[in-house]
C-alpha cells in the first residue's frame, strides 16, 4: 500500500472518530440539559438581602427558564461565563466575589442545580435568593 493511500485511510478513520465524538457530545448535551416547560405558569420569588430586608414577588410567567421568568419583576444583572450567567446583582444589592460574596438560589427549598438561565420553570415553583460569603 503507498504513503499516499495510507494517508489518506488514516485522514478518513480520523474524521469518523471526530464526527463520532461530535454526535456523543450533542447527544449528552441534549439529554443532560434541563427540560422547559411551555404554558403559564405562577411562581414565587424571594430575595433575602444582606440587610435582613426581604422582597417577595408573586407573579404569572410563560418564561420557560428562571432568568426570562425574573424580567420586568426582579432585576438580575451578572457576566456570561462558561457556565452561563454568573449573577453579580439582585434587586440592586451587589455581591462582590472578590470579597467572597455570591448570589445563591434554591428551587422548592433546596439548592438549585442549574444556572439562573437554564433554571427550568415550573408551575407552583418558589425560588430563593440569598447571598453567601466563603
Amino acid at each position: 500500500m503507498s504513503s499516499m493511500s495510507r494517508q489518506k485511510k488514516t485522514t478518513v478513520i480520523v474524521i469518523a472518530v471526530a464526527v463520532v465524538l461530535v454526535l456523543a457530545a450533542l447527544v449528552c448535551w441534549v439529554s443532560f440539559r434541563p427540560q422547559a416547560l411551555e404554558g403559564v405558569k405562577d411562581i414565587t420569588v424571594t430575595v433575602t438581602h444582606t440587610d435582613g430586608t426581604v422582597v417577595t414577588e408573586e407573579f404569572r410567567t410563560d418564561a420557560e427558564y428562571l432568568a426570562e421568568a425574573l424580567e420586568g419583576h426582579i432585576d438580575i444583572e451578572g457576566e456570561d461565563s462558561e457556565y452561563g450567567l454568573f449573577v453579580k446583582t439582585v434587586d440592586g444589592e451587589y455581591a462582590d466575589d472578590t470579597e467572597g460574596t455570591y448570589w445563591m438560589f434554591n428551587v422548592n427549598g433546596a439548592m438549585g442545580e442549574y444556572g439562573v438561565d437554564t433554571q427550568p420553570v415550573a408551575d407552583g415553583d418558589t425560588y430563593d435568593f440569598y447571598t453567601i460569603t466563603y
